[in-house]
């Protein structure tokens, strides 16, 4: 496994306990820690992505902003990587891809890929963009599933 920290239409990147401008040094980082908790056996990291629409991520800065608020319970306890690519589409313009590793640096715990956590991020996305969110799950035999459920922003009442 090797982490791929950039590409062509990449402009912007932010790593969580590694260094983002090395991928091999991030991916070492993420194997070194599952080892040292016992969970070198385990899925060694899970890749997010997050699109926005124009309207709501109009710059790569405020994409980035979006995808560390929404990934912030994540990556305040585990190492994890983010890059805010540039695709000129007839809706959005940014999207970001998010390598997490699944092993809680804090206590070795492990994030699993299920739909407690899908979900969970799905809805996070929501509230933090306040636009109703789509969730689709690509697994690793390259086949998407939509989830019919639509994820809308919580009223918390301000």
């Amino acid at each position: 496994m090797h982490i791929r920290l950039q590409a062509a239409n990449q402009v912007l990147k932010e790593g969580f306990g590694i260094n983002p401008n090395d991928s091999y040094q991030a991916f070492q980082h993420f194997k070194k820690v599952a080892e040292f908790w016992g969970n070198e056996d385990n899925t060694p990291c899970f890749h997010y992505v997050t699109s926005f629409t124009g309207e709501t991520a109009p710059t790569a800065e405020k994409a980035m902003e979006l995808t560390n608020e929404i990934f912030k319970d994540v990556t305040d306890s585990h190492l994890a990587a983010t890059g805010t690519h540039f695709k000129d589409r007839e809706w959005n313009w940014y999207h970001n891809h998010t390598v997490v590793s699944p092993t809680n640096i804090n206590d070795g715990s492990l994030m699993y890929g299920d739909n407690t956590t899908n979900f969970a991020l799905a809805q996070k996305m929501a509230d933090v963009t306040v636009q109703p969110t789509k969730l689709i799950i690509r697994k690793e035999d390259g086949t998407e599933v939509e989830i019919p459920k639509v994820f809308v922003p919580h009223d918390y009442g301000d």
